[in-house]
C-alpha cells in the first residue's frame, strides 16, 4: 500500500519499525558462531591449534575467541572447527577416548553427556588438566552434527574468572549457524499497524478540514 501523498514521513517510518522488530529475528553473529562469548573476547578469523578433535578428518575451516595475551596473564580461548561429514554419538565418544588414550596422563576427561547445541543434539564432555597436583585448567570440548559438516566447539580456561564447568557448558552450548529470519506473521503484524497508521492519519485530516 503506497501513503497518500502528504503523509507524514515519520508516520510511515514509525508504521514500518515493527517490521524489523517484530517481523525479523536477526542472531547476535551471523554465520557459525558463538553467539555470547564472554566479556573482553577478541575473535580471529584466522586461528589455529595443532590438537583436533578429529584428526583423521578433513577440515574444512577454523576460528577462534580469546582473551587474556600475556605472559603472566591467565588466557581463555574458544575454538570453532568444522569437519567435513556429520557425526553419531558413537562418533563422539571414540574421538574422545581416543584423546583420552593420548593425553589422558595429564588430563582427567569427564564422561561424554548429550547436551543441545543450535536446537539439535550435541555430545560434550569436561577436560580437566592438573598440574603438582592442582587443577592448573578446564576445557569443555563438543561436537554438534549438521547434514553435511561437524563443529567442534572447544573452550578452554587458566582464568580463575572462567573457570567453571556451568559457565564452559553454557557459553559453547550458544553456537549456532545463526541466520536472519522473516516471521510471516510478524510482517503480517507489521502490516496492519501500517494500515492502522494511515486510516488514523486520514481521519485526523478529515477531523482537522471539518
Amino acid at each position: 500500500m503506497v501513503p497518500r501523498k502528504g503523509m507524514p514521513r515519520r508516520l510511515v517510518l514509525f508504521s514500518l519499525m515493527p517490521a524489523l522488530v517484530v517481523g525479523c529475528s536477526r542472531p547476535r553473529f551471523e554465520g557459525p558462531q558463538i553467539q555470547d562469548p564472554p566479556p573482553n573476547f577478541l575473535y580471529d578469523a584466522n586461528a589455529y591449534q595443532g590438537r583436533n578433535v578429529f584428526p583423521e578428518r578433513e577440515q574444512l575451516r577454523q576460528s577462534a575467541w580469546a582473551r587474556g595475551f600475556g605472559d603472566d596473564t591467565p588466557h581463555s580461548s574458544i575454538y570453532m572447527t568444522a569437519y567435513s561429514g556429520s557425526s553419531s554419538r558413537a562418533e563422539v565418544q571414540a574421538a574422545r577416548d581416543a584423546q583420552e588414550a593420548r593425553y589422558g596422563r595429564s588430563i582427567r576427561y569427564g564422561a561424554l553427556e548429550d547436551i543441545v547445541i543450535d536446537d539439535r543434539p550435541a555430545w560434550g564432555w569436561l577436560e580437566t588438566q592438573i598440574y603438582q597436583e592442582r587443577v592448573a585448567s578446564l576445557e569443555y570440548k563438543a561436537v554438534v552434527s549438521y547434514d553435511t559438516v561437524s563443529y567442534a566447539v572447544e573452550f578452554w580456561s587458566n582464568d580463575p574468572e572462567l573457570m567453571d564447568p556451568a559457565t564452559l557448558r553454557e557459553t559453547v552450548q550458544t553456537f549456532a549457524i545463526g541466520k536472519t529470519r522473516v516471521s510471516v506473521p510478524g510482517v503480517l503484524v507489521a502490516v496492519l499497524l501500517l494500515v492502522a497508521g494511515i486510516l488514523l492519519w486520514r481521519w485526523q485530516r478529515r477531523l482537522a478540514a471539518e
